[in-house]
């Protein structure tokens, strides 16, 4: 009679570890193929900043250290961050 509801307990914790691991598993080749997807575009745009002068890069705001940067999630929030701060003052020349 114990039996049963120790079973069902094993039943639901099996059936939860597979929702985890199918939920894990969906996430990771999501994750690929969006990974696959989006290569040629990332390298066409790395490619395109690479041949920009360093010139042309800062007044877009870069540096030429940053273009393998500028996919992160963390350069993002930075450069918006950056981009909505206030102008610095200049100085009047006398």
């Amino acid at each position: 009679m114990t039996l049963a509801p120790a079973q069902s307990v094993q039943l639901e914790a099996a059936r939860q570890r597979d929702e985890a691991v199918g939920q894990w598993l969906r996430k990771t080749l999501s994750a690929m193929f969006r990974a696959v997807v989006e290569y040629p575009r990332r390298r066409r745009i790395y490619d395109e900043l690479s041949m920009l002068s360093d010139r042309e890069l800062t007044d877009i705001g870069l540096t030429r250290g940053d273009i393998p940067h500028v996919f992160e999630a963390e350069f993002k929030a930075r450069e918006q961050q950056a981009a909505n701060a206030p102008a610095p003052a200049r100085a009047i020349a006398a």
